[in-house]
Parts: C-alpha cells; sequence; structure tokens
C-alpha cells in the first residue's frame, strides 16, 4: 500500500510567539496586495538553531466567522507550504488576511504570493536559478 506523504508545516515552520509577530511586523519589509499583506524579515546570525524559513497567519474577526477565517488561513498556509522550498531559509513571513480572500482565485493569490517573495526579496538563491 503507498502511503502519501505528510504534506503538513511543522510547529518550527510556523511563527507562534507574538512577539515574533511584532518584530517582524516592526522591522519587515511589506507588501500589499487586495488578498493579503505580506510582512517578512530576515533572521540575525544569531538565529543559527532555526535552519527553515517560518510563517505567521493572521485572520481578522472582520472577515467573518470561524469558518471563513479558518478556510483563508489554510488557503494561505498552503501557499507557503507549496512554495517553501523557493522562500531563503533564514526568512519569517506574515500574512495577514484581507477580506477579498474569502472568495478569491487560488491561481491569483498563488501568482501574487510569488510576486510578494520576489519583491521583498526572499527568493533563495540557487546557481541554476535563471531569474
Amino acid at each position: 500500500m503507498h502511503m502519501t506523504p505528510k504534506l503538513t508545516l511543522s510547529a518550527a515552520r510556523r511563527l507562534k510567539r507574538n512577539n515574533d509577530f511584532v518584530r517582524v511586523r516592526k522591522n519587515g519589509k511589506i507588501y500589499r496586495c487586495q488578498y493579503f499583506a505580506f510582512f517578512s524579515t530576515i533572521r540575525a546570525e544569531s538565529w543559527a538553531d532555526i535552519s527553515s524559513s517560518r510563517i505567521g497567519i493572521s485572520a481578522s474577526k472582520r472577515l467573518g466567522n470561524a469558518v471563513a477565517r479558518n478556510r483563508v488561513k489554510r488557503r494561505l498556509r498552503e501557499l507557503f507550504r507549496k512554495w517553501q522550498h523557493l522562500i531563503r531559509p533564514e526568512a519569517d513571513i506574515i500574512l495577514s488576511s484581507r477580506f477579498p480572500a474569502i472568495a478569491g482565485d487560488f491561481e491569483d493569490m498563488e501568482q501574487r504570493f510569488l510576486h510578494a517573495i520576489k519583491y521583498n526579496g526572499l527568493r533563495r538563491h540557487q546557481p541554476d536559478d535563471a531569474t
């Protein structure tokens, strides 16, 4: 029997502490689009024990009920999970969802997420990367 690989994000890849959210929002670069605000910062060398990019997602109660907020958060988490291999390992990212994300087209959100990575200078440097 073939088992599918686990496609969740490990706890090490998530920002959970309030001071992490505050640090990224205060010191990071920002990219805004209709679906989300994308805050990012690069961790200092002193954080060498953390070897992968991390994400935090916020969804305000203004988005709607818990079902709507959780759906938006799942979609944003999936964007990060799908494209984390492109992101520099020392990056911390916060995605703050906006109202249009509830009914937004996933492919459009994906294109804007990829643009945000490039815009904020988070692309992983690879020798075979032509861009």
